[in-house]
């Protein structure tokens, strides 16, 4: 995207249109429209001709556009400004900040239109498809309540197609070619490009029900959902030289103070203070022969554990983390999210 110019100026003449309080606007967007029969969310709106063409095709809806670019939500907001839309808002932000945004249920859809693919497998955690930030979108949508997706990629698609029902949705609408016979509800500006080299555009529907997340049944799922929540902040940097790097234990993230937890005897007060309830013990490094990796434990079985093996502890809802290591001084750590 190139820089545009005059882009403060022209921020500031669509200034009405900029939401610069989302956090405090969290359980009370429908008063910037209290007719409004639903709240849709746009992730990554681009330059906004989907934007200003969707809220302009439905003026009863509010929309509230999402967009990281400055340059690119300048230009959207300037075409929803112009076609004289009230109806639609914009929020300069991360799509990971949605549940500081938005309170449970407020969000009735999503939209998802050509997001960046992240091709790369080890990148495959930044995919606004992938289980973390569908988890995310469960913070925020009602029951029933809808994603929206749509990509030239075909990679992208086939992962989103197995991704997406992992995580309590259901999926409808799947089709591959979208445009085949004529053009097909409004498009983006990148859909528009697309569609007339006569590229086929992928798009789907999910729709949210009941869903329990299970705990992770293997140590490389159980490693990565720990690492997403109680290293959430850490850089990749830090986690491939301290954590993820040959002879790096998970809880270098506490030793190297990469992330805030207890230690010593205040770790200890606070697992003692955790009330007696089941947990999940799992060996990481070097565990024992006869012993599994993941087992379901309950609290009065902690201590007899072994106290020279790193051993975690964590709840089923991963809001709590204990870790015993092997040396003397380090440890051990207790982390609450």
């Amino acid at each position: 995207m190139r820089k545009k110019k005059n882009l403060i100026p022209r921020m500031e003449r669509c200034g009405d249109f900029l939401i610069r309080d989302p956090y405090d606007r969290r359980g009370k967007w429908r008063e910037l429209m209290p007719q409004a029969r639903e709240l849709r969310l746009e992730l990554g709106c681009g330059k906004g001709r989907f934007t200003a063409g969707t809220a302009a095709a439905e003026p009863d809806v509010l929309f509230i556009a999402v967009e990281m670019v400055p340059d690119a939500m300048v230009v959207a907001m300037e075409r929803c400004v112009n076609a004289g839309l009230t109806n639609v808002y914009f929020v300069d932000a991360n799509a990971d900040q949605l549940p500081s945004f938005f309170a449970p249920g407020e969000v009735d859809r999503i939209y998802l239109n050509f997001s960046d693919p992240w091709p790369s497998n080890r990148h495959a955690k930044r995919r606004l498809t992938h289980g973390n930030f569908l988890k995310l979108y469960r913070q925020v949508l009602k029951m029933g309540g809808q994603i929206h997706f749509k990509t030239d990629n075909q990679g992208l698609f086939e992962f989103s197609v197995e991704e997406i029902p992992n995580f309590g949705f259901t999926l409808s609408d799947i089709t591959r070619n979208l445009h085949e016979n004529g053009p097909v509800g409004v498009m983006t500006d990148y859909e528009a490009k697309f569609y007339e080299l006569g590229q086929p555009i992928n798009r789907l529907v999910a729709t949210m029900v009941p869903w329990e997340e299970p705990f992770p049944a293997t140590i490389k799922d159980l490693r990565e959902r720990w690492l997403d929540t109680f290293a959430a902040d850490v850089s990749e940097e830090d986690l491939g030289k301290h954590v993820l790097v040959g002879g790096g234990y998970l809880w270098h993230i506490f030793s190297y103070q990469l992330a805030p937890c207890l230690s010593g005897d205040d770790a200890r007060k606070a697992l003692a203070g955790l009330p007696d309830t089941e947990c999940y013990r799992f060996y990481k490094e070097y565990p024992p022969q006869d012993q599994p990796r993941i087992k379901a434990i309950s609290m009065a079985e902690v201590s007899s554990l072994p106290d020279d093996l790193d051993w975690y502890l964590v709840d089923k809802d991963f809001t709590w983390t204990y870790v015993h290591t092997h040396e003397e001084d380090c440890g051990p750590y207790f982390c609450k999210v």
